[in-house]
């Protein structure tokens, strides 16, 4: 049901598309890269606020936003081999001579893109946020009770 929505919409959206043109994108390719990334938004987020402990309900928002965009970056860089088929990367007349059947993404670029950001995710920023998450020993405030504890003499 889902496929057939989806052809549904892709045939609407190609009857109108040489109204509406995005240079020489296709406009469903740009309407389901969106709402891929708002799905995989949406779950990752649900994920995290489902799974996260109760005591950091409120609290360490920067390793919350990595772990969120590492598991989109994840996400993306599985949807990314359907995405560069939809954009008819491999024929071999992107290359110049017939380009009216290339989708017109620079597949290459997102790829780079992709394939740099893993490395940099994973050596980098996670190990950053986990430090300065574990950094935190949650002692900021101890010992500035207005009141004296009542079991200690």
């Amino acid at each position: 049901l889902l496929f057939i929505h989806l052809l549904l919409i892709h045939s609407f959206i190609l009857s109108y598309n040489n109204m509406v043109k995005l240079g020489n994108v296709d406009l469903f390719v740009v309407i389901a890269i969106v709402v891929a990334v708002s799905i995989l938004l949406v779950v990752a987020f649900y994920l995290l606020v489902n799974y996260q402990h109760p005591d950091d309900k409120n609290e360490a928002y920067l390793p919350k936003a990595v772990v969120v965009f590492g598991f989109c970056l994840a996400g993306i860089t599985v949807l990314m081999l359907p995405l560069d088929v939809a954009n008819n990367e491999g024929y071999a007349g992107c290359e110049g001579y017939d380009t009216k059947l290339c989708g017109g993404l620079n597949m290459t670029l997102m790829w780079t893109i992709v394939f740099w950001m893993i490395p940099a995710w994973v050596f980098i920023l996670i190990p950053w946020t986990t430090f300065y998450y574990e950094a935190d020993d949650g002692m900021l405030m101890a010992g500035t009770a207005v009141t004296p504890n009542p079991v200690r003499k």
